[in-house]
């Protein structure tokens, strides 16, 4: 069970790095392919691309980055959150060591409110990794796969 659940958790962080990377990706191949650069644009956008190298071209790295720009905003705003709650929920005793804790969840003793907040926001970093981000990032590999 446990090589299943570290399969899992590897996999979900595989595929949120390239969901949040789908945006500033696509708009610097789309910069490149406005520049002059279409070859260099192909080859970056292929990194992310489920369909892999070869097939796409400046026309089709621009239709990505406009056709894809809803999940890849709505991805890339999505994990930007949990990453600034990872760190604000994980750093409790630090940003708030200084502040009434008493009445928190976990309260009264600080130990019991970062366990309360820590635990509780990694269970739901785990569904949020799971399910929300991953049907993004289908859609983003969907959007990819019709253009290219």
């Amino acid at each position: 069970m446990a090589t299943s659940i570290r399969t899992i958790a590897a996999a979900d962080l595989r595929t949120s790095g390239l969901a949040l990377l789908a945006l500033p990706v696509g708009l610097a191949a789309s910069v490149l392919v406005l520049v002059g650069q279409p070859t260099r644009a192909a080859r970056l956008r292929s990194r992310l691309s489920p369909a892999g190298p070869g097939r796409w071209t400046g026309p089709r790295v621009l239709a990505r980055t406009v056709l894809g720009l809803p999940l890849d905003v709505t991805a890339f705003v999505l994990l930007a959150y949990a990453a600034f709650n990872t760190v604000r929920n994980l750093g409790y005793p630090l940003w708030y060591a200084d502040t009434d804790y008493h009445q928190a969840w976990g309260g009264p003793t600080l130990a019991g409110v970062w366990a309360v907040h820590s635990l509780g926001w990694l269970l739901c970093l785990a569904v949020l990794l799971h399910w929300p981000v991953r049907w993004l990032a289908l859609g983003q590999a969907a959007v990819s796969r019709r253009v290219s």
